[in-house]
């Protein structure tokens, strides 16, 4: 059984959802959470100052493309040629070193969409961890992971390697359904800790993403015309508490968070 997590924020570009960011920084710090932060280009943009915050809490920041949030249409598959995947992940890299003075080195394709253009075109940008392929997981048409392409892929970092190198890639933790925050505001807290009980044996180590929408209202965020409000139906701020909770249940079982920088490769493909 696993003893480590990461525990990762996906910074889609939603206007308003910055809004949640000072509790969840609360509770990290609370909890002695380690987080990974993932910013689209156009929310490092708009908010600066949380980037820079999150530089001085020495949290490990990522790049999540350039619009997406804003941009359903936003993704990195099969069908988005390479110079249009390298442009947005450029201009990404470009916004976030400018703000932290740094490069990012770290990835999360929107919506665990990838293909293995977007691992070449990480290699040649220099991007060290990708943490997007959505091992053992798979959403019969309720969501965003519908093919089975990486349901077999291992549970534990490995190296993809390109013509430019390899990435370690760190799989978010599924077994059908994800290990999330959406997970841990739909369902019973019983569930959820059977289910990551499970989870911590299959995957190593965990990797738990979540959205700092999902503790905002929607009537307080700026979503485009036509845009599908389905996520969205129960964000609110009461969804701290079970947050808070699941970091209790971490803690009660000795498993610890950590950043994704300190991973080695555990199996070779």
């Amino acid at each position: 059984m696993t003893n480590y997590i990461h525990i990762t924020v996906d910074f889609d570009w939603i206007p308003g959802s910055q809004k949640s960011v000072p509790k969840l920084f609360e509770l990290f710090q609370k909890y002695d959470v380690r987080p990974v932060l993932f910013f689209t280009g156009s929310f490092a943009t708009a908010y600066p100052e949380i980037l820079q915050q999150a530089m001085r809490l020495g949290y490990e920041i990522g790049s999540h493309g350039l619009n997406h949030g804003l941009d359903d249409n936003e993704n990195f598959g099969i069908h988005t040629s390479y110079e249009r995947q390298k442009e947005l992940i450029s201009k990404c890299t470009d916004i976030i070193a400018q703000i932290t003075s740094a490069e990012p080195v770290l990835f999360r394709a929107p919506q665990l969409n990838i293909s293995s253009t977007t691992f070449e075109v990480l290699t040649e940008l220099g991007y060290k961890i990708d943490s997007s392929v959505p091992t053992r997981r798979f959403d019969f048409g309720g969501g965003s992971v519908n093919s089975l392409k990486y349901f077999a892929n291992p549970c534990k970092p490995y190296t993809i390697p390109t013509k430019n190198g390899t990435i370690l890639e760190i799989p978010p933790s599924a077994c059908l359904l994800p290990l999330n925050m959406r997970l841990l505001r739909t369902f019973p807290y019983q569930f959820v800790r059977g289910f990551s009980a499970i989870l911590a044996k299959i995957h190593h180590p965990l990797v738990f993403y979540l959205h700092p929408t999902e503790f905002v209202q929607i009537s307080k965020m700026k979503l485009p015309e036509g845009y599908p409000k389905g996520f969205y139906s129960g964000c609110g701020e009461h969804n701290f508490a079970a947050l808070e909770r699941f970091l209790r249940l971490l803690q009660d079982r000795g498993i610890r968070s950590e950043f994704m920088l300190r991973d080695k490769p555990q199996v070779v493909l």
